[in-house]
């Protein structure tokens, strides 16, 4: 054991970071300013990886958490700490990486903060044991952790794991296990929008024994819902299966979001913070000029058609065949019709595009976007860049690259608390062309 470290700064995971035999020492659950004991797990060339085993001063921004898993599940890492403190962390986070990988320090807002803190996901995956439990995996582990109760998951999602505990162990259903092939159930999939719910189960069998006896417990909710069985037979936990069979009520859930008619289907990506994603979105159409828009990993197009009713033309771009189908509908939907749905990768469709873009909004994975992407970007010559980032390293990767030539600068850099209590962050940066450039 280590004895009397102290904790010196935050890591990019909202970890402490100590410093021992100059080396940087990792310290999950560990606070700034705090002193701790610790147990080594890792000896690395260039770091340790450490356990927290006491805290012997603890900081004023420590807390007790309220969840009875949070030290198991690994769900979520920053619920120790005050939801004050987890903001800045996160500012810190953003301005280090950018500083790391982009070798600029800038003005970065304060991190917008969420309406809630607890019970605000939308959308959550639960695996199932082999006793047929709902839970997750610990972190770093194949240890199972069964939950009651989820403290970042909407209320009617907590309400349905006591309803599929009890229909699976009554009817000897059990999850399935990759290494013995055992089992029927891979993963319970629950999205929950305007008190509406559409469940997904992953199952290696299309047909559940009883499947009414679950209906007769979902009722109980006294709301609408919709269940689908997705089929897969494959070695993984993926929920796009073989076979997508609706089995009962809602197929889809219809929302509006800024006079944009849409729909959340069993397959459908959803920002799992509502009020969050609001902000974002108007932030997104506030900094929104020009005619000519280009909307690039677009996603089912919500957001695509928002635009089209503040510009003149709108492309949009996306690799994934069933969202482009989403987005098309929806765009149905709102009789919109300037708007050209590419379906493909952005690095080929992007330079087959002719018109003067004004604007160029990109939302990429957490991988960030190719380096020929961002070249094609600077040469489609756009007024503004919109660059929403759910990875700050990778984002600051990316601006150095559009930042390199000065043919841009940055107006802002504005992060959201998407995900509170966990080290995840939303950053939102506005690029505008630089006027003394020619």
């Amino acid at each position: 054991m280590i004895k009397n470290l102290q904790i010196v700064r935050y890591g990019i995971n909202g970890e402490g970071i100590a410093l021992l035999d100059n080396k940087v020492v990792f310290i999950p659950f560990a606070l700034k300013d705090e002193i701790v004991d610790v147990e080594m797990v890792k000896n690395n060339k260039s770091y340790f990886y450490a356990k927290l085993n006491n805290v012997i001063t603890k900081s004023q921004n420590r807390t007790e958490p309220i969840c009875p898993y949070y030290y198991l599940c690994g769900g979520c890492n920053l619920q120790h700490i005050k939801y004050d403190e987890q903001l800045k962390i996160k500012k810190e986070i953003v301005k280090n990486n950018l500083s790391k990988f982009a070798g600029f320090n800038y003005d970065i807002n304060d991190v917008i903060a969420s309406d809630k803190q607890f019970y605000y996901r939308n959308h959550i995956s639960f695996h199932v044991n082999e006793k047929g439990q709902l839970g997750f995996f610990q972190q770093r582990t194949n240890d199972f952790v069964v939950i009651k109760k989820c403290f970042l998951a909407d209320e009617t999602i907590n309400k349905c794991i006591d309803i599929f505990n009890s229909y699976f162990f009554d009817n000897q259903i059990y999850g399935f296990n990759k290494q013995t092939k055992k089992g029927t159930i891979k993963l319970v999939d629950l999205k929950c929008v305007d008190k509406k719910l559409l469940i997904t189960i992953v199952s290696t069998e299309i047909n559940l024994p009883n499947i009414e006896h679950l209906f007769v417990r979902l009722n109980l909710l006294k709301i609408k819902y919709g269940v689908y069985i997705s089929l897969n037979t494959s070695n993984n936990f993926l929920i796009y299966g073989e076979k997508l069979k609706n089995i009962y009520g809602l197929k889809q859930i219809e929302i509006c979001e800024e006079n944009v008619k849409s729909f959340v289907s069993s397959y459908s990506f959803l920002q799992i913070n509502n009020y969050i994603k609001s902000l974002i979105y108007n932030d997104i159409l506030k900094n929104v000029e020009g005619n000519i828009v280009v909307d690039l990993y677009s996603g089912r197009g919500v957001l695509t058609s928002m635009l089209a009713k503040r510009t003149k033309k709108v492309y949009a771009i996306e690799i994934v065949q069933d969202a482009c189908n989403d987005a098309k509908n929806i765009l149905k939907l709102n009789n919109v019709n300037n708007v050209s749905v590419l379906c493909g990768d952005v690095q080929t469709l992007l330079p087959t595009i002719k018109e003067k873009i004004d604007c160029i909004i990109i939302d990429p994975p957490r991988k960030g976007a190719s380096t020929d992407i961002l070249i094609n970007i600077i040469k489609k010559n756009p007024t503004k860049i919109i660059y929403l980032s759910c990875a700050s390293n990778t984002l600051a990767r990316d601006l150095k690259i559009l930042l390199n030539e000065n043919y841009y600068k940055i107006k802002f850099i504005q992060p959201y608390d998407m995900f509170p209590n966990t080290s995840n962050i939303e950053t939102l940066v506005v690029l505008e062309k630089n006027e003394n450039k020619n």
